[in-house]
């Protein structure tokens, strides 16, 4: 288990280093140079060993912040903030906050007013380094993006840099910020990349499995009234050959019926530890009175929101390999540069979309937004 480096400092980068997106215009506005994150020491080194990370470096310069200014600068309430006091802003944890749809939910949630934080561990851009990918948009380091986003709406958006499959790491974070909300996208979301071999398939099942199993006892021993929003996938379903319905189905055999959760048929490691998280997120809100919505919705495309298209630090991701790009993605692409487009299967699945600018492809951020504005 990696253990805890709960370090809070002001970075500063230095004179020499470029952001890995494009240079800034002249006309745009000036970001500041320092910010406050938490971090802990990163598990991936075994993930690392077996590819070489290629890529640009950047040099870091950190320096100890005063604890007392932060506290003093960023005072809390305590543990006897109810999440149903409407005095105060909702506090709201994006774990995944700097992958493609937490960043956008984190952005829109903060520009709502929300207090917001982003966990992340960064393996995402890892993932990147080790199979030879990238985003056709320019990405920035979450530290510009962050520094960006405070320069533009004077919101700040905490970051704690580590793993929820390190519950020391979680805990601390759950008693740092406080969250009344939980959006849970901290997961290896690729099925592709599940399958590639031995080692990424139990990669994508811990990862995905105990990280949210940790976010669930986390929230029953640190703050029991808070809501946990978590994306799932609509395909734990499969593709069966009678409708989908609602969480549950009622069903008659031998002469009875009972209402039962609608059966499960994944087709990859990854959506078999959606199928998991599911099973294990009901079972928590049977047994000990857990407040979570689990969602599984289709495909989200797109790359601009209000927020994103703010400023090209802020851009998103676009991702459209044949790892983590979308089918969609992957068409738009080809067609762009006159290559065949590639048929998955039979070529004759259909499947809904969601656009990333509509409130529909945020189902999580309106679902929280409902439960907070009720």
């Amino acid at each position: 288990m990696a253990h805890l480096m709960s370090t809070s400092c002001s970075i500063k980068i230095s004179s020499s280093y470029r952001p890995c997106g494009q240079p800034l215009s002249q006309d745009r506005t000036v970001l500041p140079n320092s910010f406050t994150i938490k971090t802990s020491k990163s598990p991936f080194k075994r993930l690392v060993s077996k590819g070489h990370r290629a890529g640009r470096s950047c040099v870091v310069l950190a320096t100890a912040a005063s604890v007392s200014k932060e506290v003093s600068a960023n005072p809390r309430s305590g543990s006897d903030r109810s999440p149903n006091d409407s005095s105060k802003p909702q506090r709201v944890m994006v774990i995944g906050g700097d992958g493609y749809c937490g960043w956008a939910t984190a952005l829109h949630l903060s520009n709502k007013g929300y207090e917001v934080a982003i966990v992340d561990s960064l393996v995402r851009r890892l993932f990147d380094h080790q199979l030879g990918l990238g985003s056709l948009t320019p990405i920035s380091s979450i530290h510009n993006r962050l520094r960006c986003w405070k320069a533009i709406t004077g919101k700040t958006i905490e970051l704690y840099i580590g793993d929820i499959c390190d519950f020391e790491f979680l805990s601390e974070t759950f008693n740092s910020f406080e969250p009344d909300a939980v959006v849970h996208f901290g997961e290896q979301r690729s099925a592709p990349y599940s399958m590639i071999d031995r080692s990424r398939a139990v990669f994508t099942q811990k990862n995905n499995v105990i990280g949210t199993l940790n976010v669930l006892f986390a929230i029953k021993e640190f703050r029991e009234e808070c809501h946990l929003v978590k994306l799932g996938t609509m395909g734990e379903y499969g593709t069966p050959n009678i409708d989908i319905e609602e969480g549950y189905i009622t069903i008659s055999h031998n002469g009875r019926t009972d209402t039962l959760p609608y059966p499960k048929q994944a087709s990859s490691f990854y959506h078999l530890s959606k199928v998991h998280d599911s099973n294990n997120i009901a079972f928590t809100c049977k047994a000990w009175g857990i407040r979570a919505t689990d969602l599984n919705q289709g495909v989200v495309y797109g790359v601009k929101t209000d927020e994103t298209s703010m400023h090209e630090q802020l851009y998103n991701r676009l991702d459209y390999d044949g790892v983590f790009g979308t089918a969609l993605n992957r068409f738009c692409v080809q067609a762009a540069v006159g290559h065949p487009l590639t048929v998955y299967g039979k070529g004759g699945q259909v499947s809904v979309l969601f656009q990333i600018s509509t409130k529909a492809s945020m189902p999580s951020t309106f679902c929280l937004l409902f439960h907070f504005d009720k």
